[in-house]
C-alpha cells in the first residue's frame, strides 16, 4: 500500500495514511477533525541505500567485485 501524505483544508493539519489500491480517495479522513477536505502532497520519493565503499564493477575499470563468478583479482 502506498504511503500519502495530506493537510487538511479544514485545520490545516498535515499526516501520513496508508491508502489501499481499493479504497477510494474519499475514504481517507483527518485523524484531528475527521473532515475528509484534503489537500493530497505531492511526496519525494525515498533515498536509496548510500554505501561508505568504493564503487565496483566487473569491466576492469573499478575494484573487483567480489562476486565467486567475477574471476578478478585485486
Amino acid at each position: 500500500m502506498p504511503l500519502y501524505e495530506y493537510t487538511c483544508r479544514k485545520c490545516g493539519h498535515s499526516f501520513e495514511a496508508l491508502v489501499s489500491a481499493r479504497a477510494t480517495a474519499t475514504a481517507v479522513e483527518c485523524p484531528t477533525c475527521e473532515s475528509a477536505d484534503l489537500e493530497q502532497l505531492i511526496s519525494l520519493p525515498a533515498q536509496g541505500k548510500v554505501t561508505d565503499g568504493p564503487a565496483t564493477n566487473c569491466s576492469g575499470t573499478g575494484p573487483p567485485c567480489g562476486a565467486p563468478w567475477c574471476g578478478r583479482k585485486g
